[in-house]
């Protein structure tokens, strides 16, 4: 709405233009209707002009005289000015004063209608020039702290904020989180009923952030009151979690009361049920410190993934995972968590040799905020968890064909073990079967062979003294003495004879 005063010595045309301006509808009202200039200047203390529209020619003070003295006081009201003269010379001198338009008596009816709608338009733009301004000058204060940022940004921000009737007494900030998502008008249309001054902001995917004005009237439990308000006023299929400030004054104290608010929302996003509020004066005394998740894990989890133990690591991370959930840990803590776990796992599959990358995209999709609530972010971690785990259960059964292939060379040591023969016995091709157990020992399937052959061949050499030391050959498997002498040299370092005596020694 654009707010009018009219100024004018002569009564009929007084009249005349505050009925004419008020044909044009509920955009333009006419706030005062002034004899003289100086009965203006003595109401301007109660009056928020957008526009004066002022004969020149008065007695006592022209308006011109009068447009000077109210630019002292406000320099953003806007002037027109009449004039039953068609005198260049009052309009060279108006448009020095930087006036919006000369009109001449009797007023043209579509020159004042084009003036009317020219103003509004002006304000519009201011209007929306100062709202962007704001918003600016809040993200900044919400998202920063204040000792972080230029000196000048930050003390043109507080000033700019300190202006406004949102910002120049106390206020609190709400979070909210909406389930589905919803859009700052939306919000805006919902607090209407607070009747008090705000501003909504779109924050980030999930997120809005409010901030209110809190009054002289208002009292200790405003602004849950507030926050339940809102909850009750949003559509009954959506699930939203509410995190409120306490009571703080000036802008500079912008980024504590966010900082609060949002801990307050990630308290509650624990509760059960579609909708909870929780704002600072109720909320529980913070941990000194948050639990370290990574450390955590090192206690159960990863002892039981590194033995491929898959149940008892299922039930590792569970634990872990409730321990957090009863803590209320922050959604930074449940983010890093959910990384160690799946950076364990990553790291597990590639000791094996299996495919990775799934991992890193579980990970990345188990951001807090995107989830509902507590329970839904636990489901789905759980979900991704037991997905991964599974994928290495095909190690897990690798693993087992290598013990027991370990296991039938263990028995059958004496006897010829082409390669063939062992894979036979697992059901796999050689090539895969080499490949396979280097990959699980680091050694070959030959070496292992002779790393068995060899220590039986030095427990026999020691219990067994009567027998030579080829007929010892013989029986690990080695019926050529010289290639057995040759390969237990190699493995221990000396020949059967001198460790059979050394042994004795």
């Amino acid at each position: 709405m654009i707010r009018i005063a009219v100024v004018d010595d002569e009564e009929r045309i007084r009249h005349g233009l505050v009925k004419l301006i008020g044909q044009y509808g509920e955009l333009f009202q006419v706030v005062a209707a002034c004899a003289s200039g100086q009965e203006l200047l003595d109401r301007m203390g109660g009056l928020r002009l957008d526009l004066i529209i002022t004969d020149i020619k008065m007695p006592q003070m022209t308006g011109l005289q009068m447009i000077e003295r109210v630019r002292r006081r406000d320099t953003k009201v806007k002037f027109a000015v009449l004039s039953g003269f068609n005198d260049f010379a009052f309009a060279r001198q108006a448009i020095r004063f930087g006036v919006e338009d000369y009109l001449l008596k009797p007023v043209d009816e579509e020159e004042l209608a084009e003036l009317l709608h020219r103003v509004h338009g002006q304000a519009e733009q201011e209007r929306y020039r100062k709202s962007v301004a704001v918003d600016e000058h809040l993200r900044l204060l919400l998202r920063s702290e204040i000792k972080h940022l230029p000196e000048h940004m930050a003390q043109g921000a507080v000033r700019e904020l300190g202006r406004t009737s949102l910002l120049r007494d106390h206020f609190a900030v709400f979070v909210l989180r909406c389930e589905p998502d919803a859009a700052a008008e939306a919000i805006e249309r919902s607090t209407d009923v607070w009747s008090r001054e705000r501003k909504v902001i779109a924050w980030e995917p999930r997120l809005l952030v409010i901030a209110a004005a809190i009054g002289k009237g208002d009292h200790a439990d405003t602004i849950r009151e507030l926050g339940h308000t809102l909850l009750q006023r949003l559509p009954q299929s959506t699930q939203a979690r509410v995190g409120a400030s306490g009571i703080h004054q000036g802008p500079a104290k912008l980024r504590e009361a966010y900082l609060e608010a949002e801990n307050c929302l990630q308290t509650c996003w624990y509760e059960p049920g579609a909708k909870a509020m929780l704002d600072a004066f109720h909320a529980p005394k913070p941990a000194e410190t948050d639990p370290n998740p990574a450390l955590m894990l090192d206690r159960e989890f990863r002892p039981a993934l590194q033995l491929l133990d898959l149940d008892r690591a299922g039930q590792a991370l569970r634990g872990w995972l409730d321990d957090l959930i009863g803590r209320r840990a922050s959604w930074r803590t449940l983010r890093e968590g959910s990384e160690a776990v799946f950076d364990l796992i990553r790291c597990e599959k590639r000791e094996r040799r299996l495919p990775v990358g799934e991992e890193t995209e579980d990970a990345a999709a188990l951001v807090p905020v995107l989830f509902p609530n507590g329970a839904a972010f636990s489901a789905a971690f759980l979900a991704a968890a037991e997905k991964q785990l599974g994928a290495l259960g095909s190690a897990k059964q690798e693993n087992r064909v290598v013990e027991t292939v370990k296991a039938f060379v263990q028995t059958h040591y004496t006897e010829e073990l082409e390669l063939q023969r062992l894979a036979d016995t697992v059901f796999l091709t050689p090539s895969y079967l080499s490949k396979l157990f280097k990959t699980e020992t680091g050694e070959t399937i030959t070496d292992y062979i002779i790393s068995v052959r060899i220590e039986r061949a030095k427990e026999r050499l020691i219990k067994e003294p009567a027998l030579k030391t080829y007929e010892i050959g013989e029986r690990v498997g080695y019926p050529d003495p010289t290639y057995f002498n040759k390969v237990f040299k190699k493995v221990v370092g000396l020949t059967p004879k001198e460790y059979r005596e050394r042994v004795r020694l």
